[in-house]
């Protein structure tokens, strides 16, 4: 269970985070939300859909790493570290809160918060958060950064999608997938781009999602779906050696 604290130079002066075990970034994670900035270079490693957030039930873009919650194919078959790593989990063992010190003053300003709670975060070995000055360390500042950007990335999310839905663009998936030991596995939860809807989509509306950049980041969606035959791969090199 995660222990959320609200970053202080005062209390976390001499906390640090052990980022050398790169392998540990997306760990037993099957998807992860990726904002419209990330999605061109997340597709040339994954599959990418859209997915119903669990707190919110909006849809929002995600990248596929398994077929089987808690399962990175990616990782166990050691090519993670080879693949573009998003936002959503390089920027941990950091997440933004609200600040618990604006509550009913109108002001809702999220505040930086660390999971005590996660291994890599300890006293002895790995990046600081504070210099000796009290100041916050690059490495702090850049993790910031990545929250910051993932926050403003999901309000162009919801643009996107709204953009689509509107068109009757986005359809649930349902998948049949055999492997080779004969198992077999119905993956569902996810959405997709509808095809035949696009193609009737009006020459105004293309223009439109061209302006916006709406159809680099389509085409991008389109060709990732390569990578669903990629992961059962995967899958089933996984299954043989189990």
């Amino acid at each position: 269970m995660m222990k959320l604290a609200r970053v202080s130079s005062l209390i976390h002066k001499d906390l640090r985070v052990d980022c050398q075990d790169e392998s540990y970034h997306g760990k037993q994670v099957h998807l992860s939300h990726i904002v419209m900035a990330e999605i061109v270079k997340a597709a040339q490693y994954f599959p990418i859909f859209f997915a119903k957030d669990s707190d919110t039930g909006q849809l929002q873009c995600v990248a596929l790493f398994g077929l089987n919650v808690d399962e990175n194919l990616y990782q166990v078959n050691g090519l993670w570290t080879n693949c573009y790593i998003p936002l959503k989990i390089i920027s941990q063992p950091f997440y933004l809160i609200n600040d618990e010190e604006q509550e009913g003053s109108g002001h809702h300003k999220p505040c930086l918060a660390i999971d005590l709670n996660d291994p890599r975060v300890q006293i002895k070995h790995g990046e600081r958060l504070f210099t000796d000055e009290l100041a916050a360390t690059p490495y702090l500042q850049q993790q910031a950064s990545h929250l910051s950007n993932l926050t403003q990335g999901f309000i162009l999310n919801c643009a996107f999608v709204e953009a689509l839905s509107q068109y009757d663009l986005i359809e649930p998936l349902s998948l049949e997938i055999k492997y080779n030991n004969g198992q077999e596995n119905n993956l569902t939860g996810l959405y997709t781009l509808n095809k035949q809807m696009l193609k009737k989509l009006p020459k105004a509306v293309q223009g439109e999602f061209e302006r916006k950049g709406y159809v680099e980041i389509i085409t991008s969606m389109l060709s990732s779906m390569g990578h669903m035959k990629a992961l059962i791969n995967l899958k089933n090199n996984t299954n043989l050696t189990n």
